[in-house]
């Protein structure tokens, strides 16, 4: 954990029960002293650093000195044909620590129904997985999550959304587009991409999203994990919308 990730209502506790896996990183693989500082954050709040007062295996103590900034979602949504579940583990935490502001899983034509019976999508997991992600990236910024009977369901839900000033509404697909991701992102100022399953589009997908505004995008002549292409994409992306800055400079 590069931040200790809080929930909003443990932020004025003034630590960590003792047993809390945070609170063991701190004491066990930190090799945390009183007197040391670590850095903790509020999951989509502000972030910190804590002054360590007391450490034992009952309780961490701390007095946390708050940033006077929050940070802001980078203007990036991804859309991404349901995968089986150690693929969809991976985006999960791939895509979390990128920065994607939303993640939206669709049922998609070509795609297997029984990845949505996966324990990963009926308990909290899910939630694990990208609270895990956002400490790694020492970012408190959580994507949001969500999952959708079809991909016209999840056009209804984000594509809305995803209106505001120049907006590229992009589509990855090796073997109809015509212009590679970095030219049809020139100039943006928030994207929405659409990645389909492992098994690709179907053409009745295909005409959906053309239809919804979405233009066709490569990234080159490798068909690419659909793990590995949500990465490269979020990478160009970021790219295009000029957030490749270290904190504070944005």
């Amino acid at each position: 954990m590069n931040l200790i990730l809080l929930k909003p209502d443990e932020a004025n506790n003034g630590g960590l029960p003792g047993a809390d896996v945070r609170a063991v990183h701190i004491r066990d693989v930190l090799r945390a002293k009183a007197g040391d500082t670590v850095c903790v954050g509020v999951a989509s709040g502000q972030r910190g650093t804590a002054l360590l007062l007391g450490i034992s295996t009952a309780q961490i103590s701390w007095e946390i000195a708050w940033e006077k900034t929050t940070p802001s979602p980078f203007p990036l949504r991804l859309l991404v044909g349901l995968p089986r579940p150690q693929t969809a583990r991976k985006i999960l935490l791939e895509c979390a620590s990128l920065g994607f502001a939303e993640i939206h899983f669709f049922n998609a034509e070509k795609g297997d129904p029984a990845y949505a019976q996966s324990s990963l999508w009926h308990g909290g997991e899910t939630k694990d997985l990208l609270h895990k992600a956002a400490a790694q990236a020492f970012t408190t910024l959580v994507p949001i999550l969500a999952r959708h009977a079809s991909l016209d369901e999840a056009l209804q839900r984000v594509a809305p959304a995803a209106t505001e000033g120049n907006t590229r509404r992009v589509f990855l697909d090796i073997y109809e587009a015509g212009e590679a991701l970095d030219k049809t992102l020139y100039a943006a100022s928030s994207i929405l991409i659409a990645i389909g399953p492992e098994r690709g589009w179907s053409a009745t997908e295909r005409n959906t999203l053309r239809g919804a505004g979405f233009a066709g995008a490569h990234m080159g002549e490798h068909v690419l994990r659909v793990e590995t292409a949500c990465v490269a994409a979020g990478a160009i992306a970021l790219a295009a919308l000029g957030q490749w800055q270290r904190h504070g400079t944005r």
